[in-house]
C-alpha cells in the first residue's frame, strides 16, 4: 500500500477534520474518496458507494432541517478558513 502526504496550515487541516467528522470519515479516508470522485469525474453523479463521502443527515427529518443541517456544517468550515458565510444552500 503506497503513502502519500501532503504538507498543510493548522486552518487547513482544521477544515479538512471538520469534514471529515461531519461526513463520519476519518480524514484520510475522506481525502482518499474525495480526490478518486474527482479524479475520476464521479464527483457529478452517485455512481459508486465505495467513495461517496456527504455530511451526514439524520433519518427522519425533513428537507428544510437537512439543508439547515448543510448549511450550518458550510459555515462553521467557512469560518475556520475566514471566508464569507453563506445564507442558502
Amino acid at each position: 500500500m503506497a503513502t502519500i502526504s501532503s504538507n498543510v496550515s493548522k486552518k487547513e487541516a482544521d477544515v479538512i477534520r471538520e469534514y471529515a467528522n461531519a461526513c463520519g470519515e476519518i480524514m484520510s479516508d475522506l481525502i482518499r474518496k474525495i480526490l478518486l470522485t474527482d479524479a475520476t469525474f464521479m464527483n457529478f453523479y452517485r455512481g459508486s458507494k465505495l467513495y461517496d463521502c456527504e455530511i451526514s443527515i439524520p433519518d427522519g427529518i425533513s428537507g428544510e432541517e437537512e439543508d439547515q443541517i448543510v448549511l450550518h456544517t458550510r459555515n462553521k468550515i467557512r469560518r475556520i478558513l475566514g471566508l464569507e458565510e453563506q445564507t442558502e444552500i
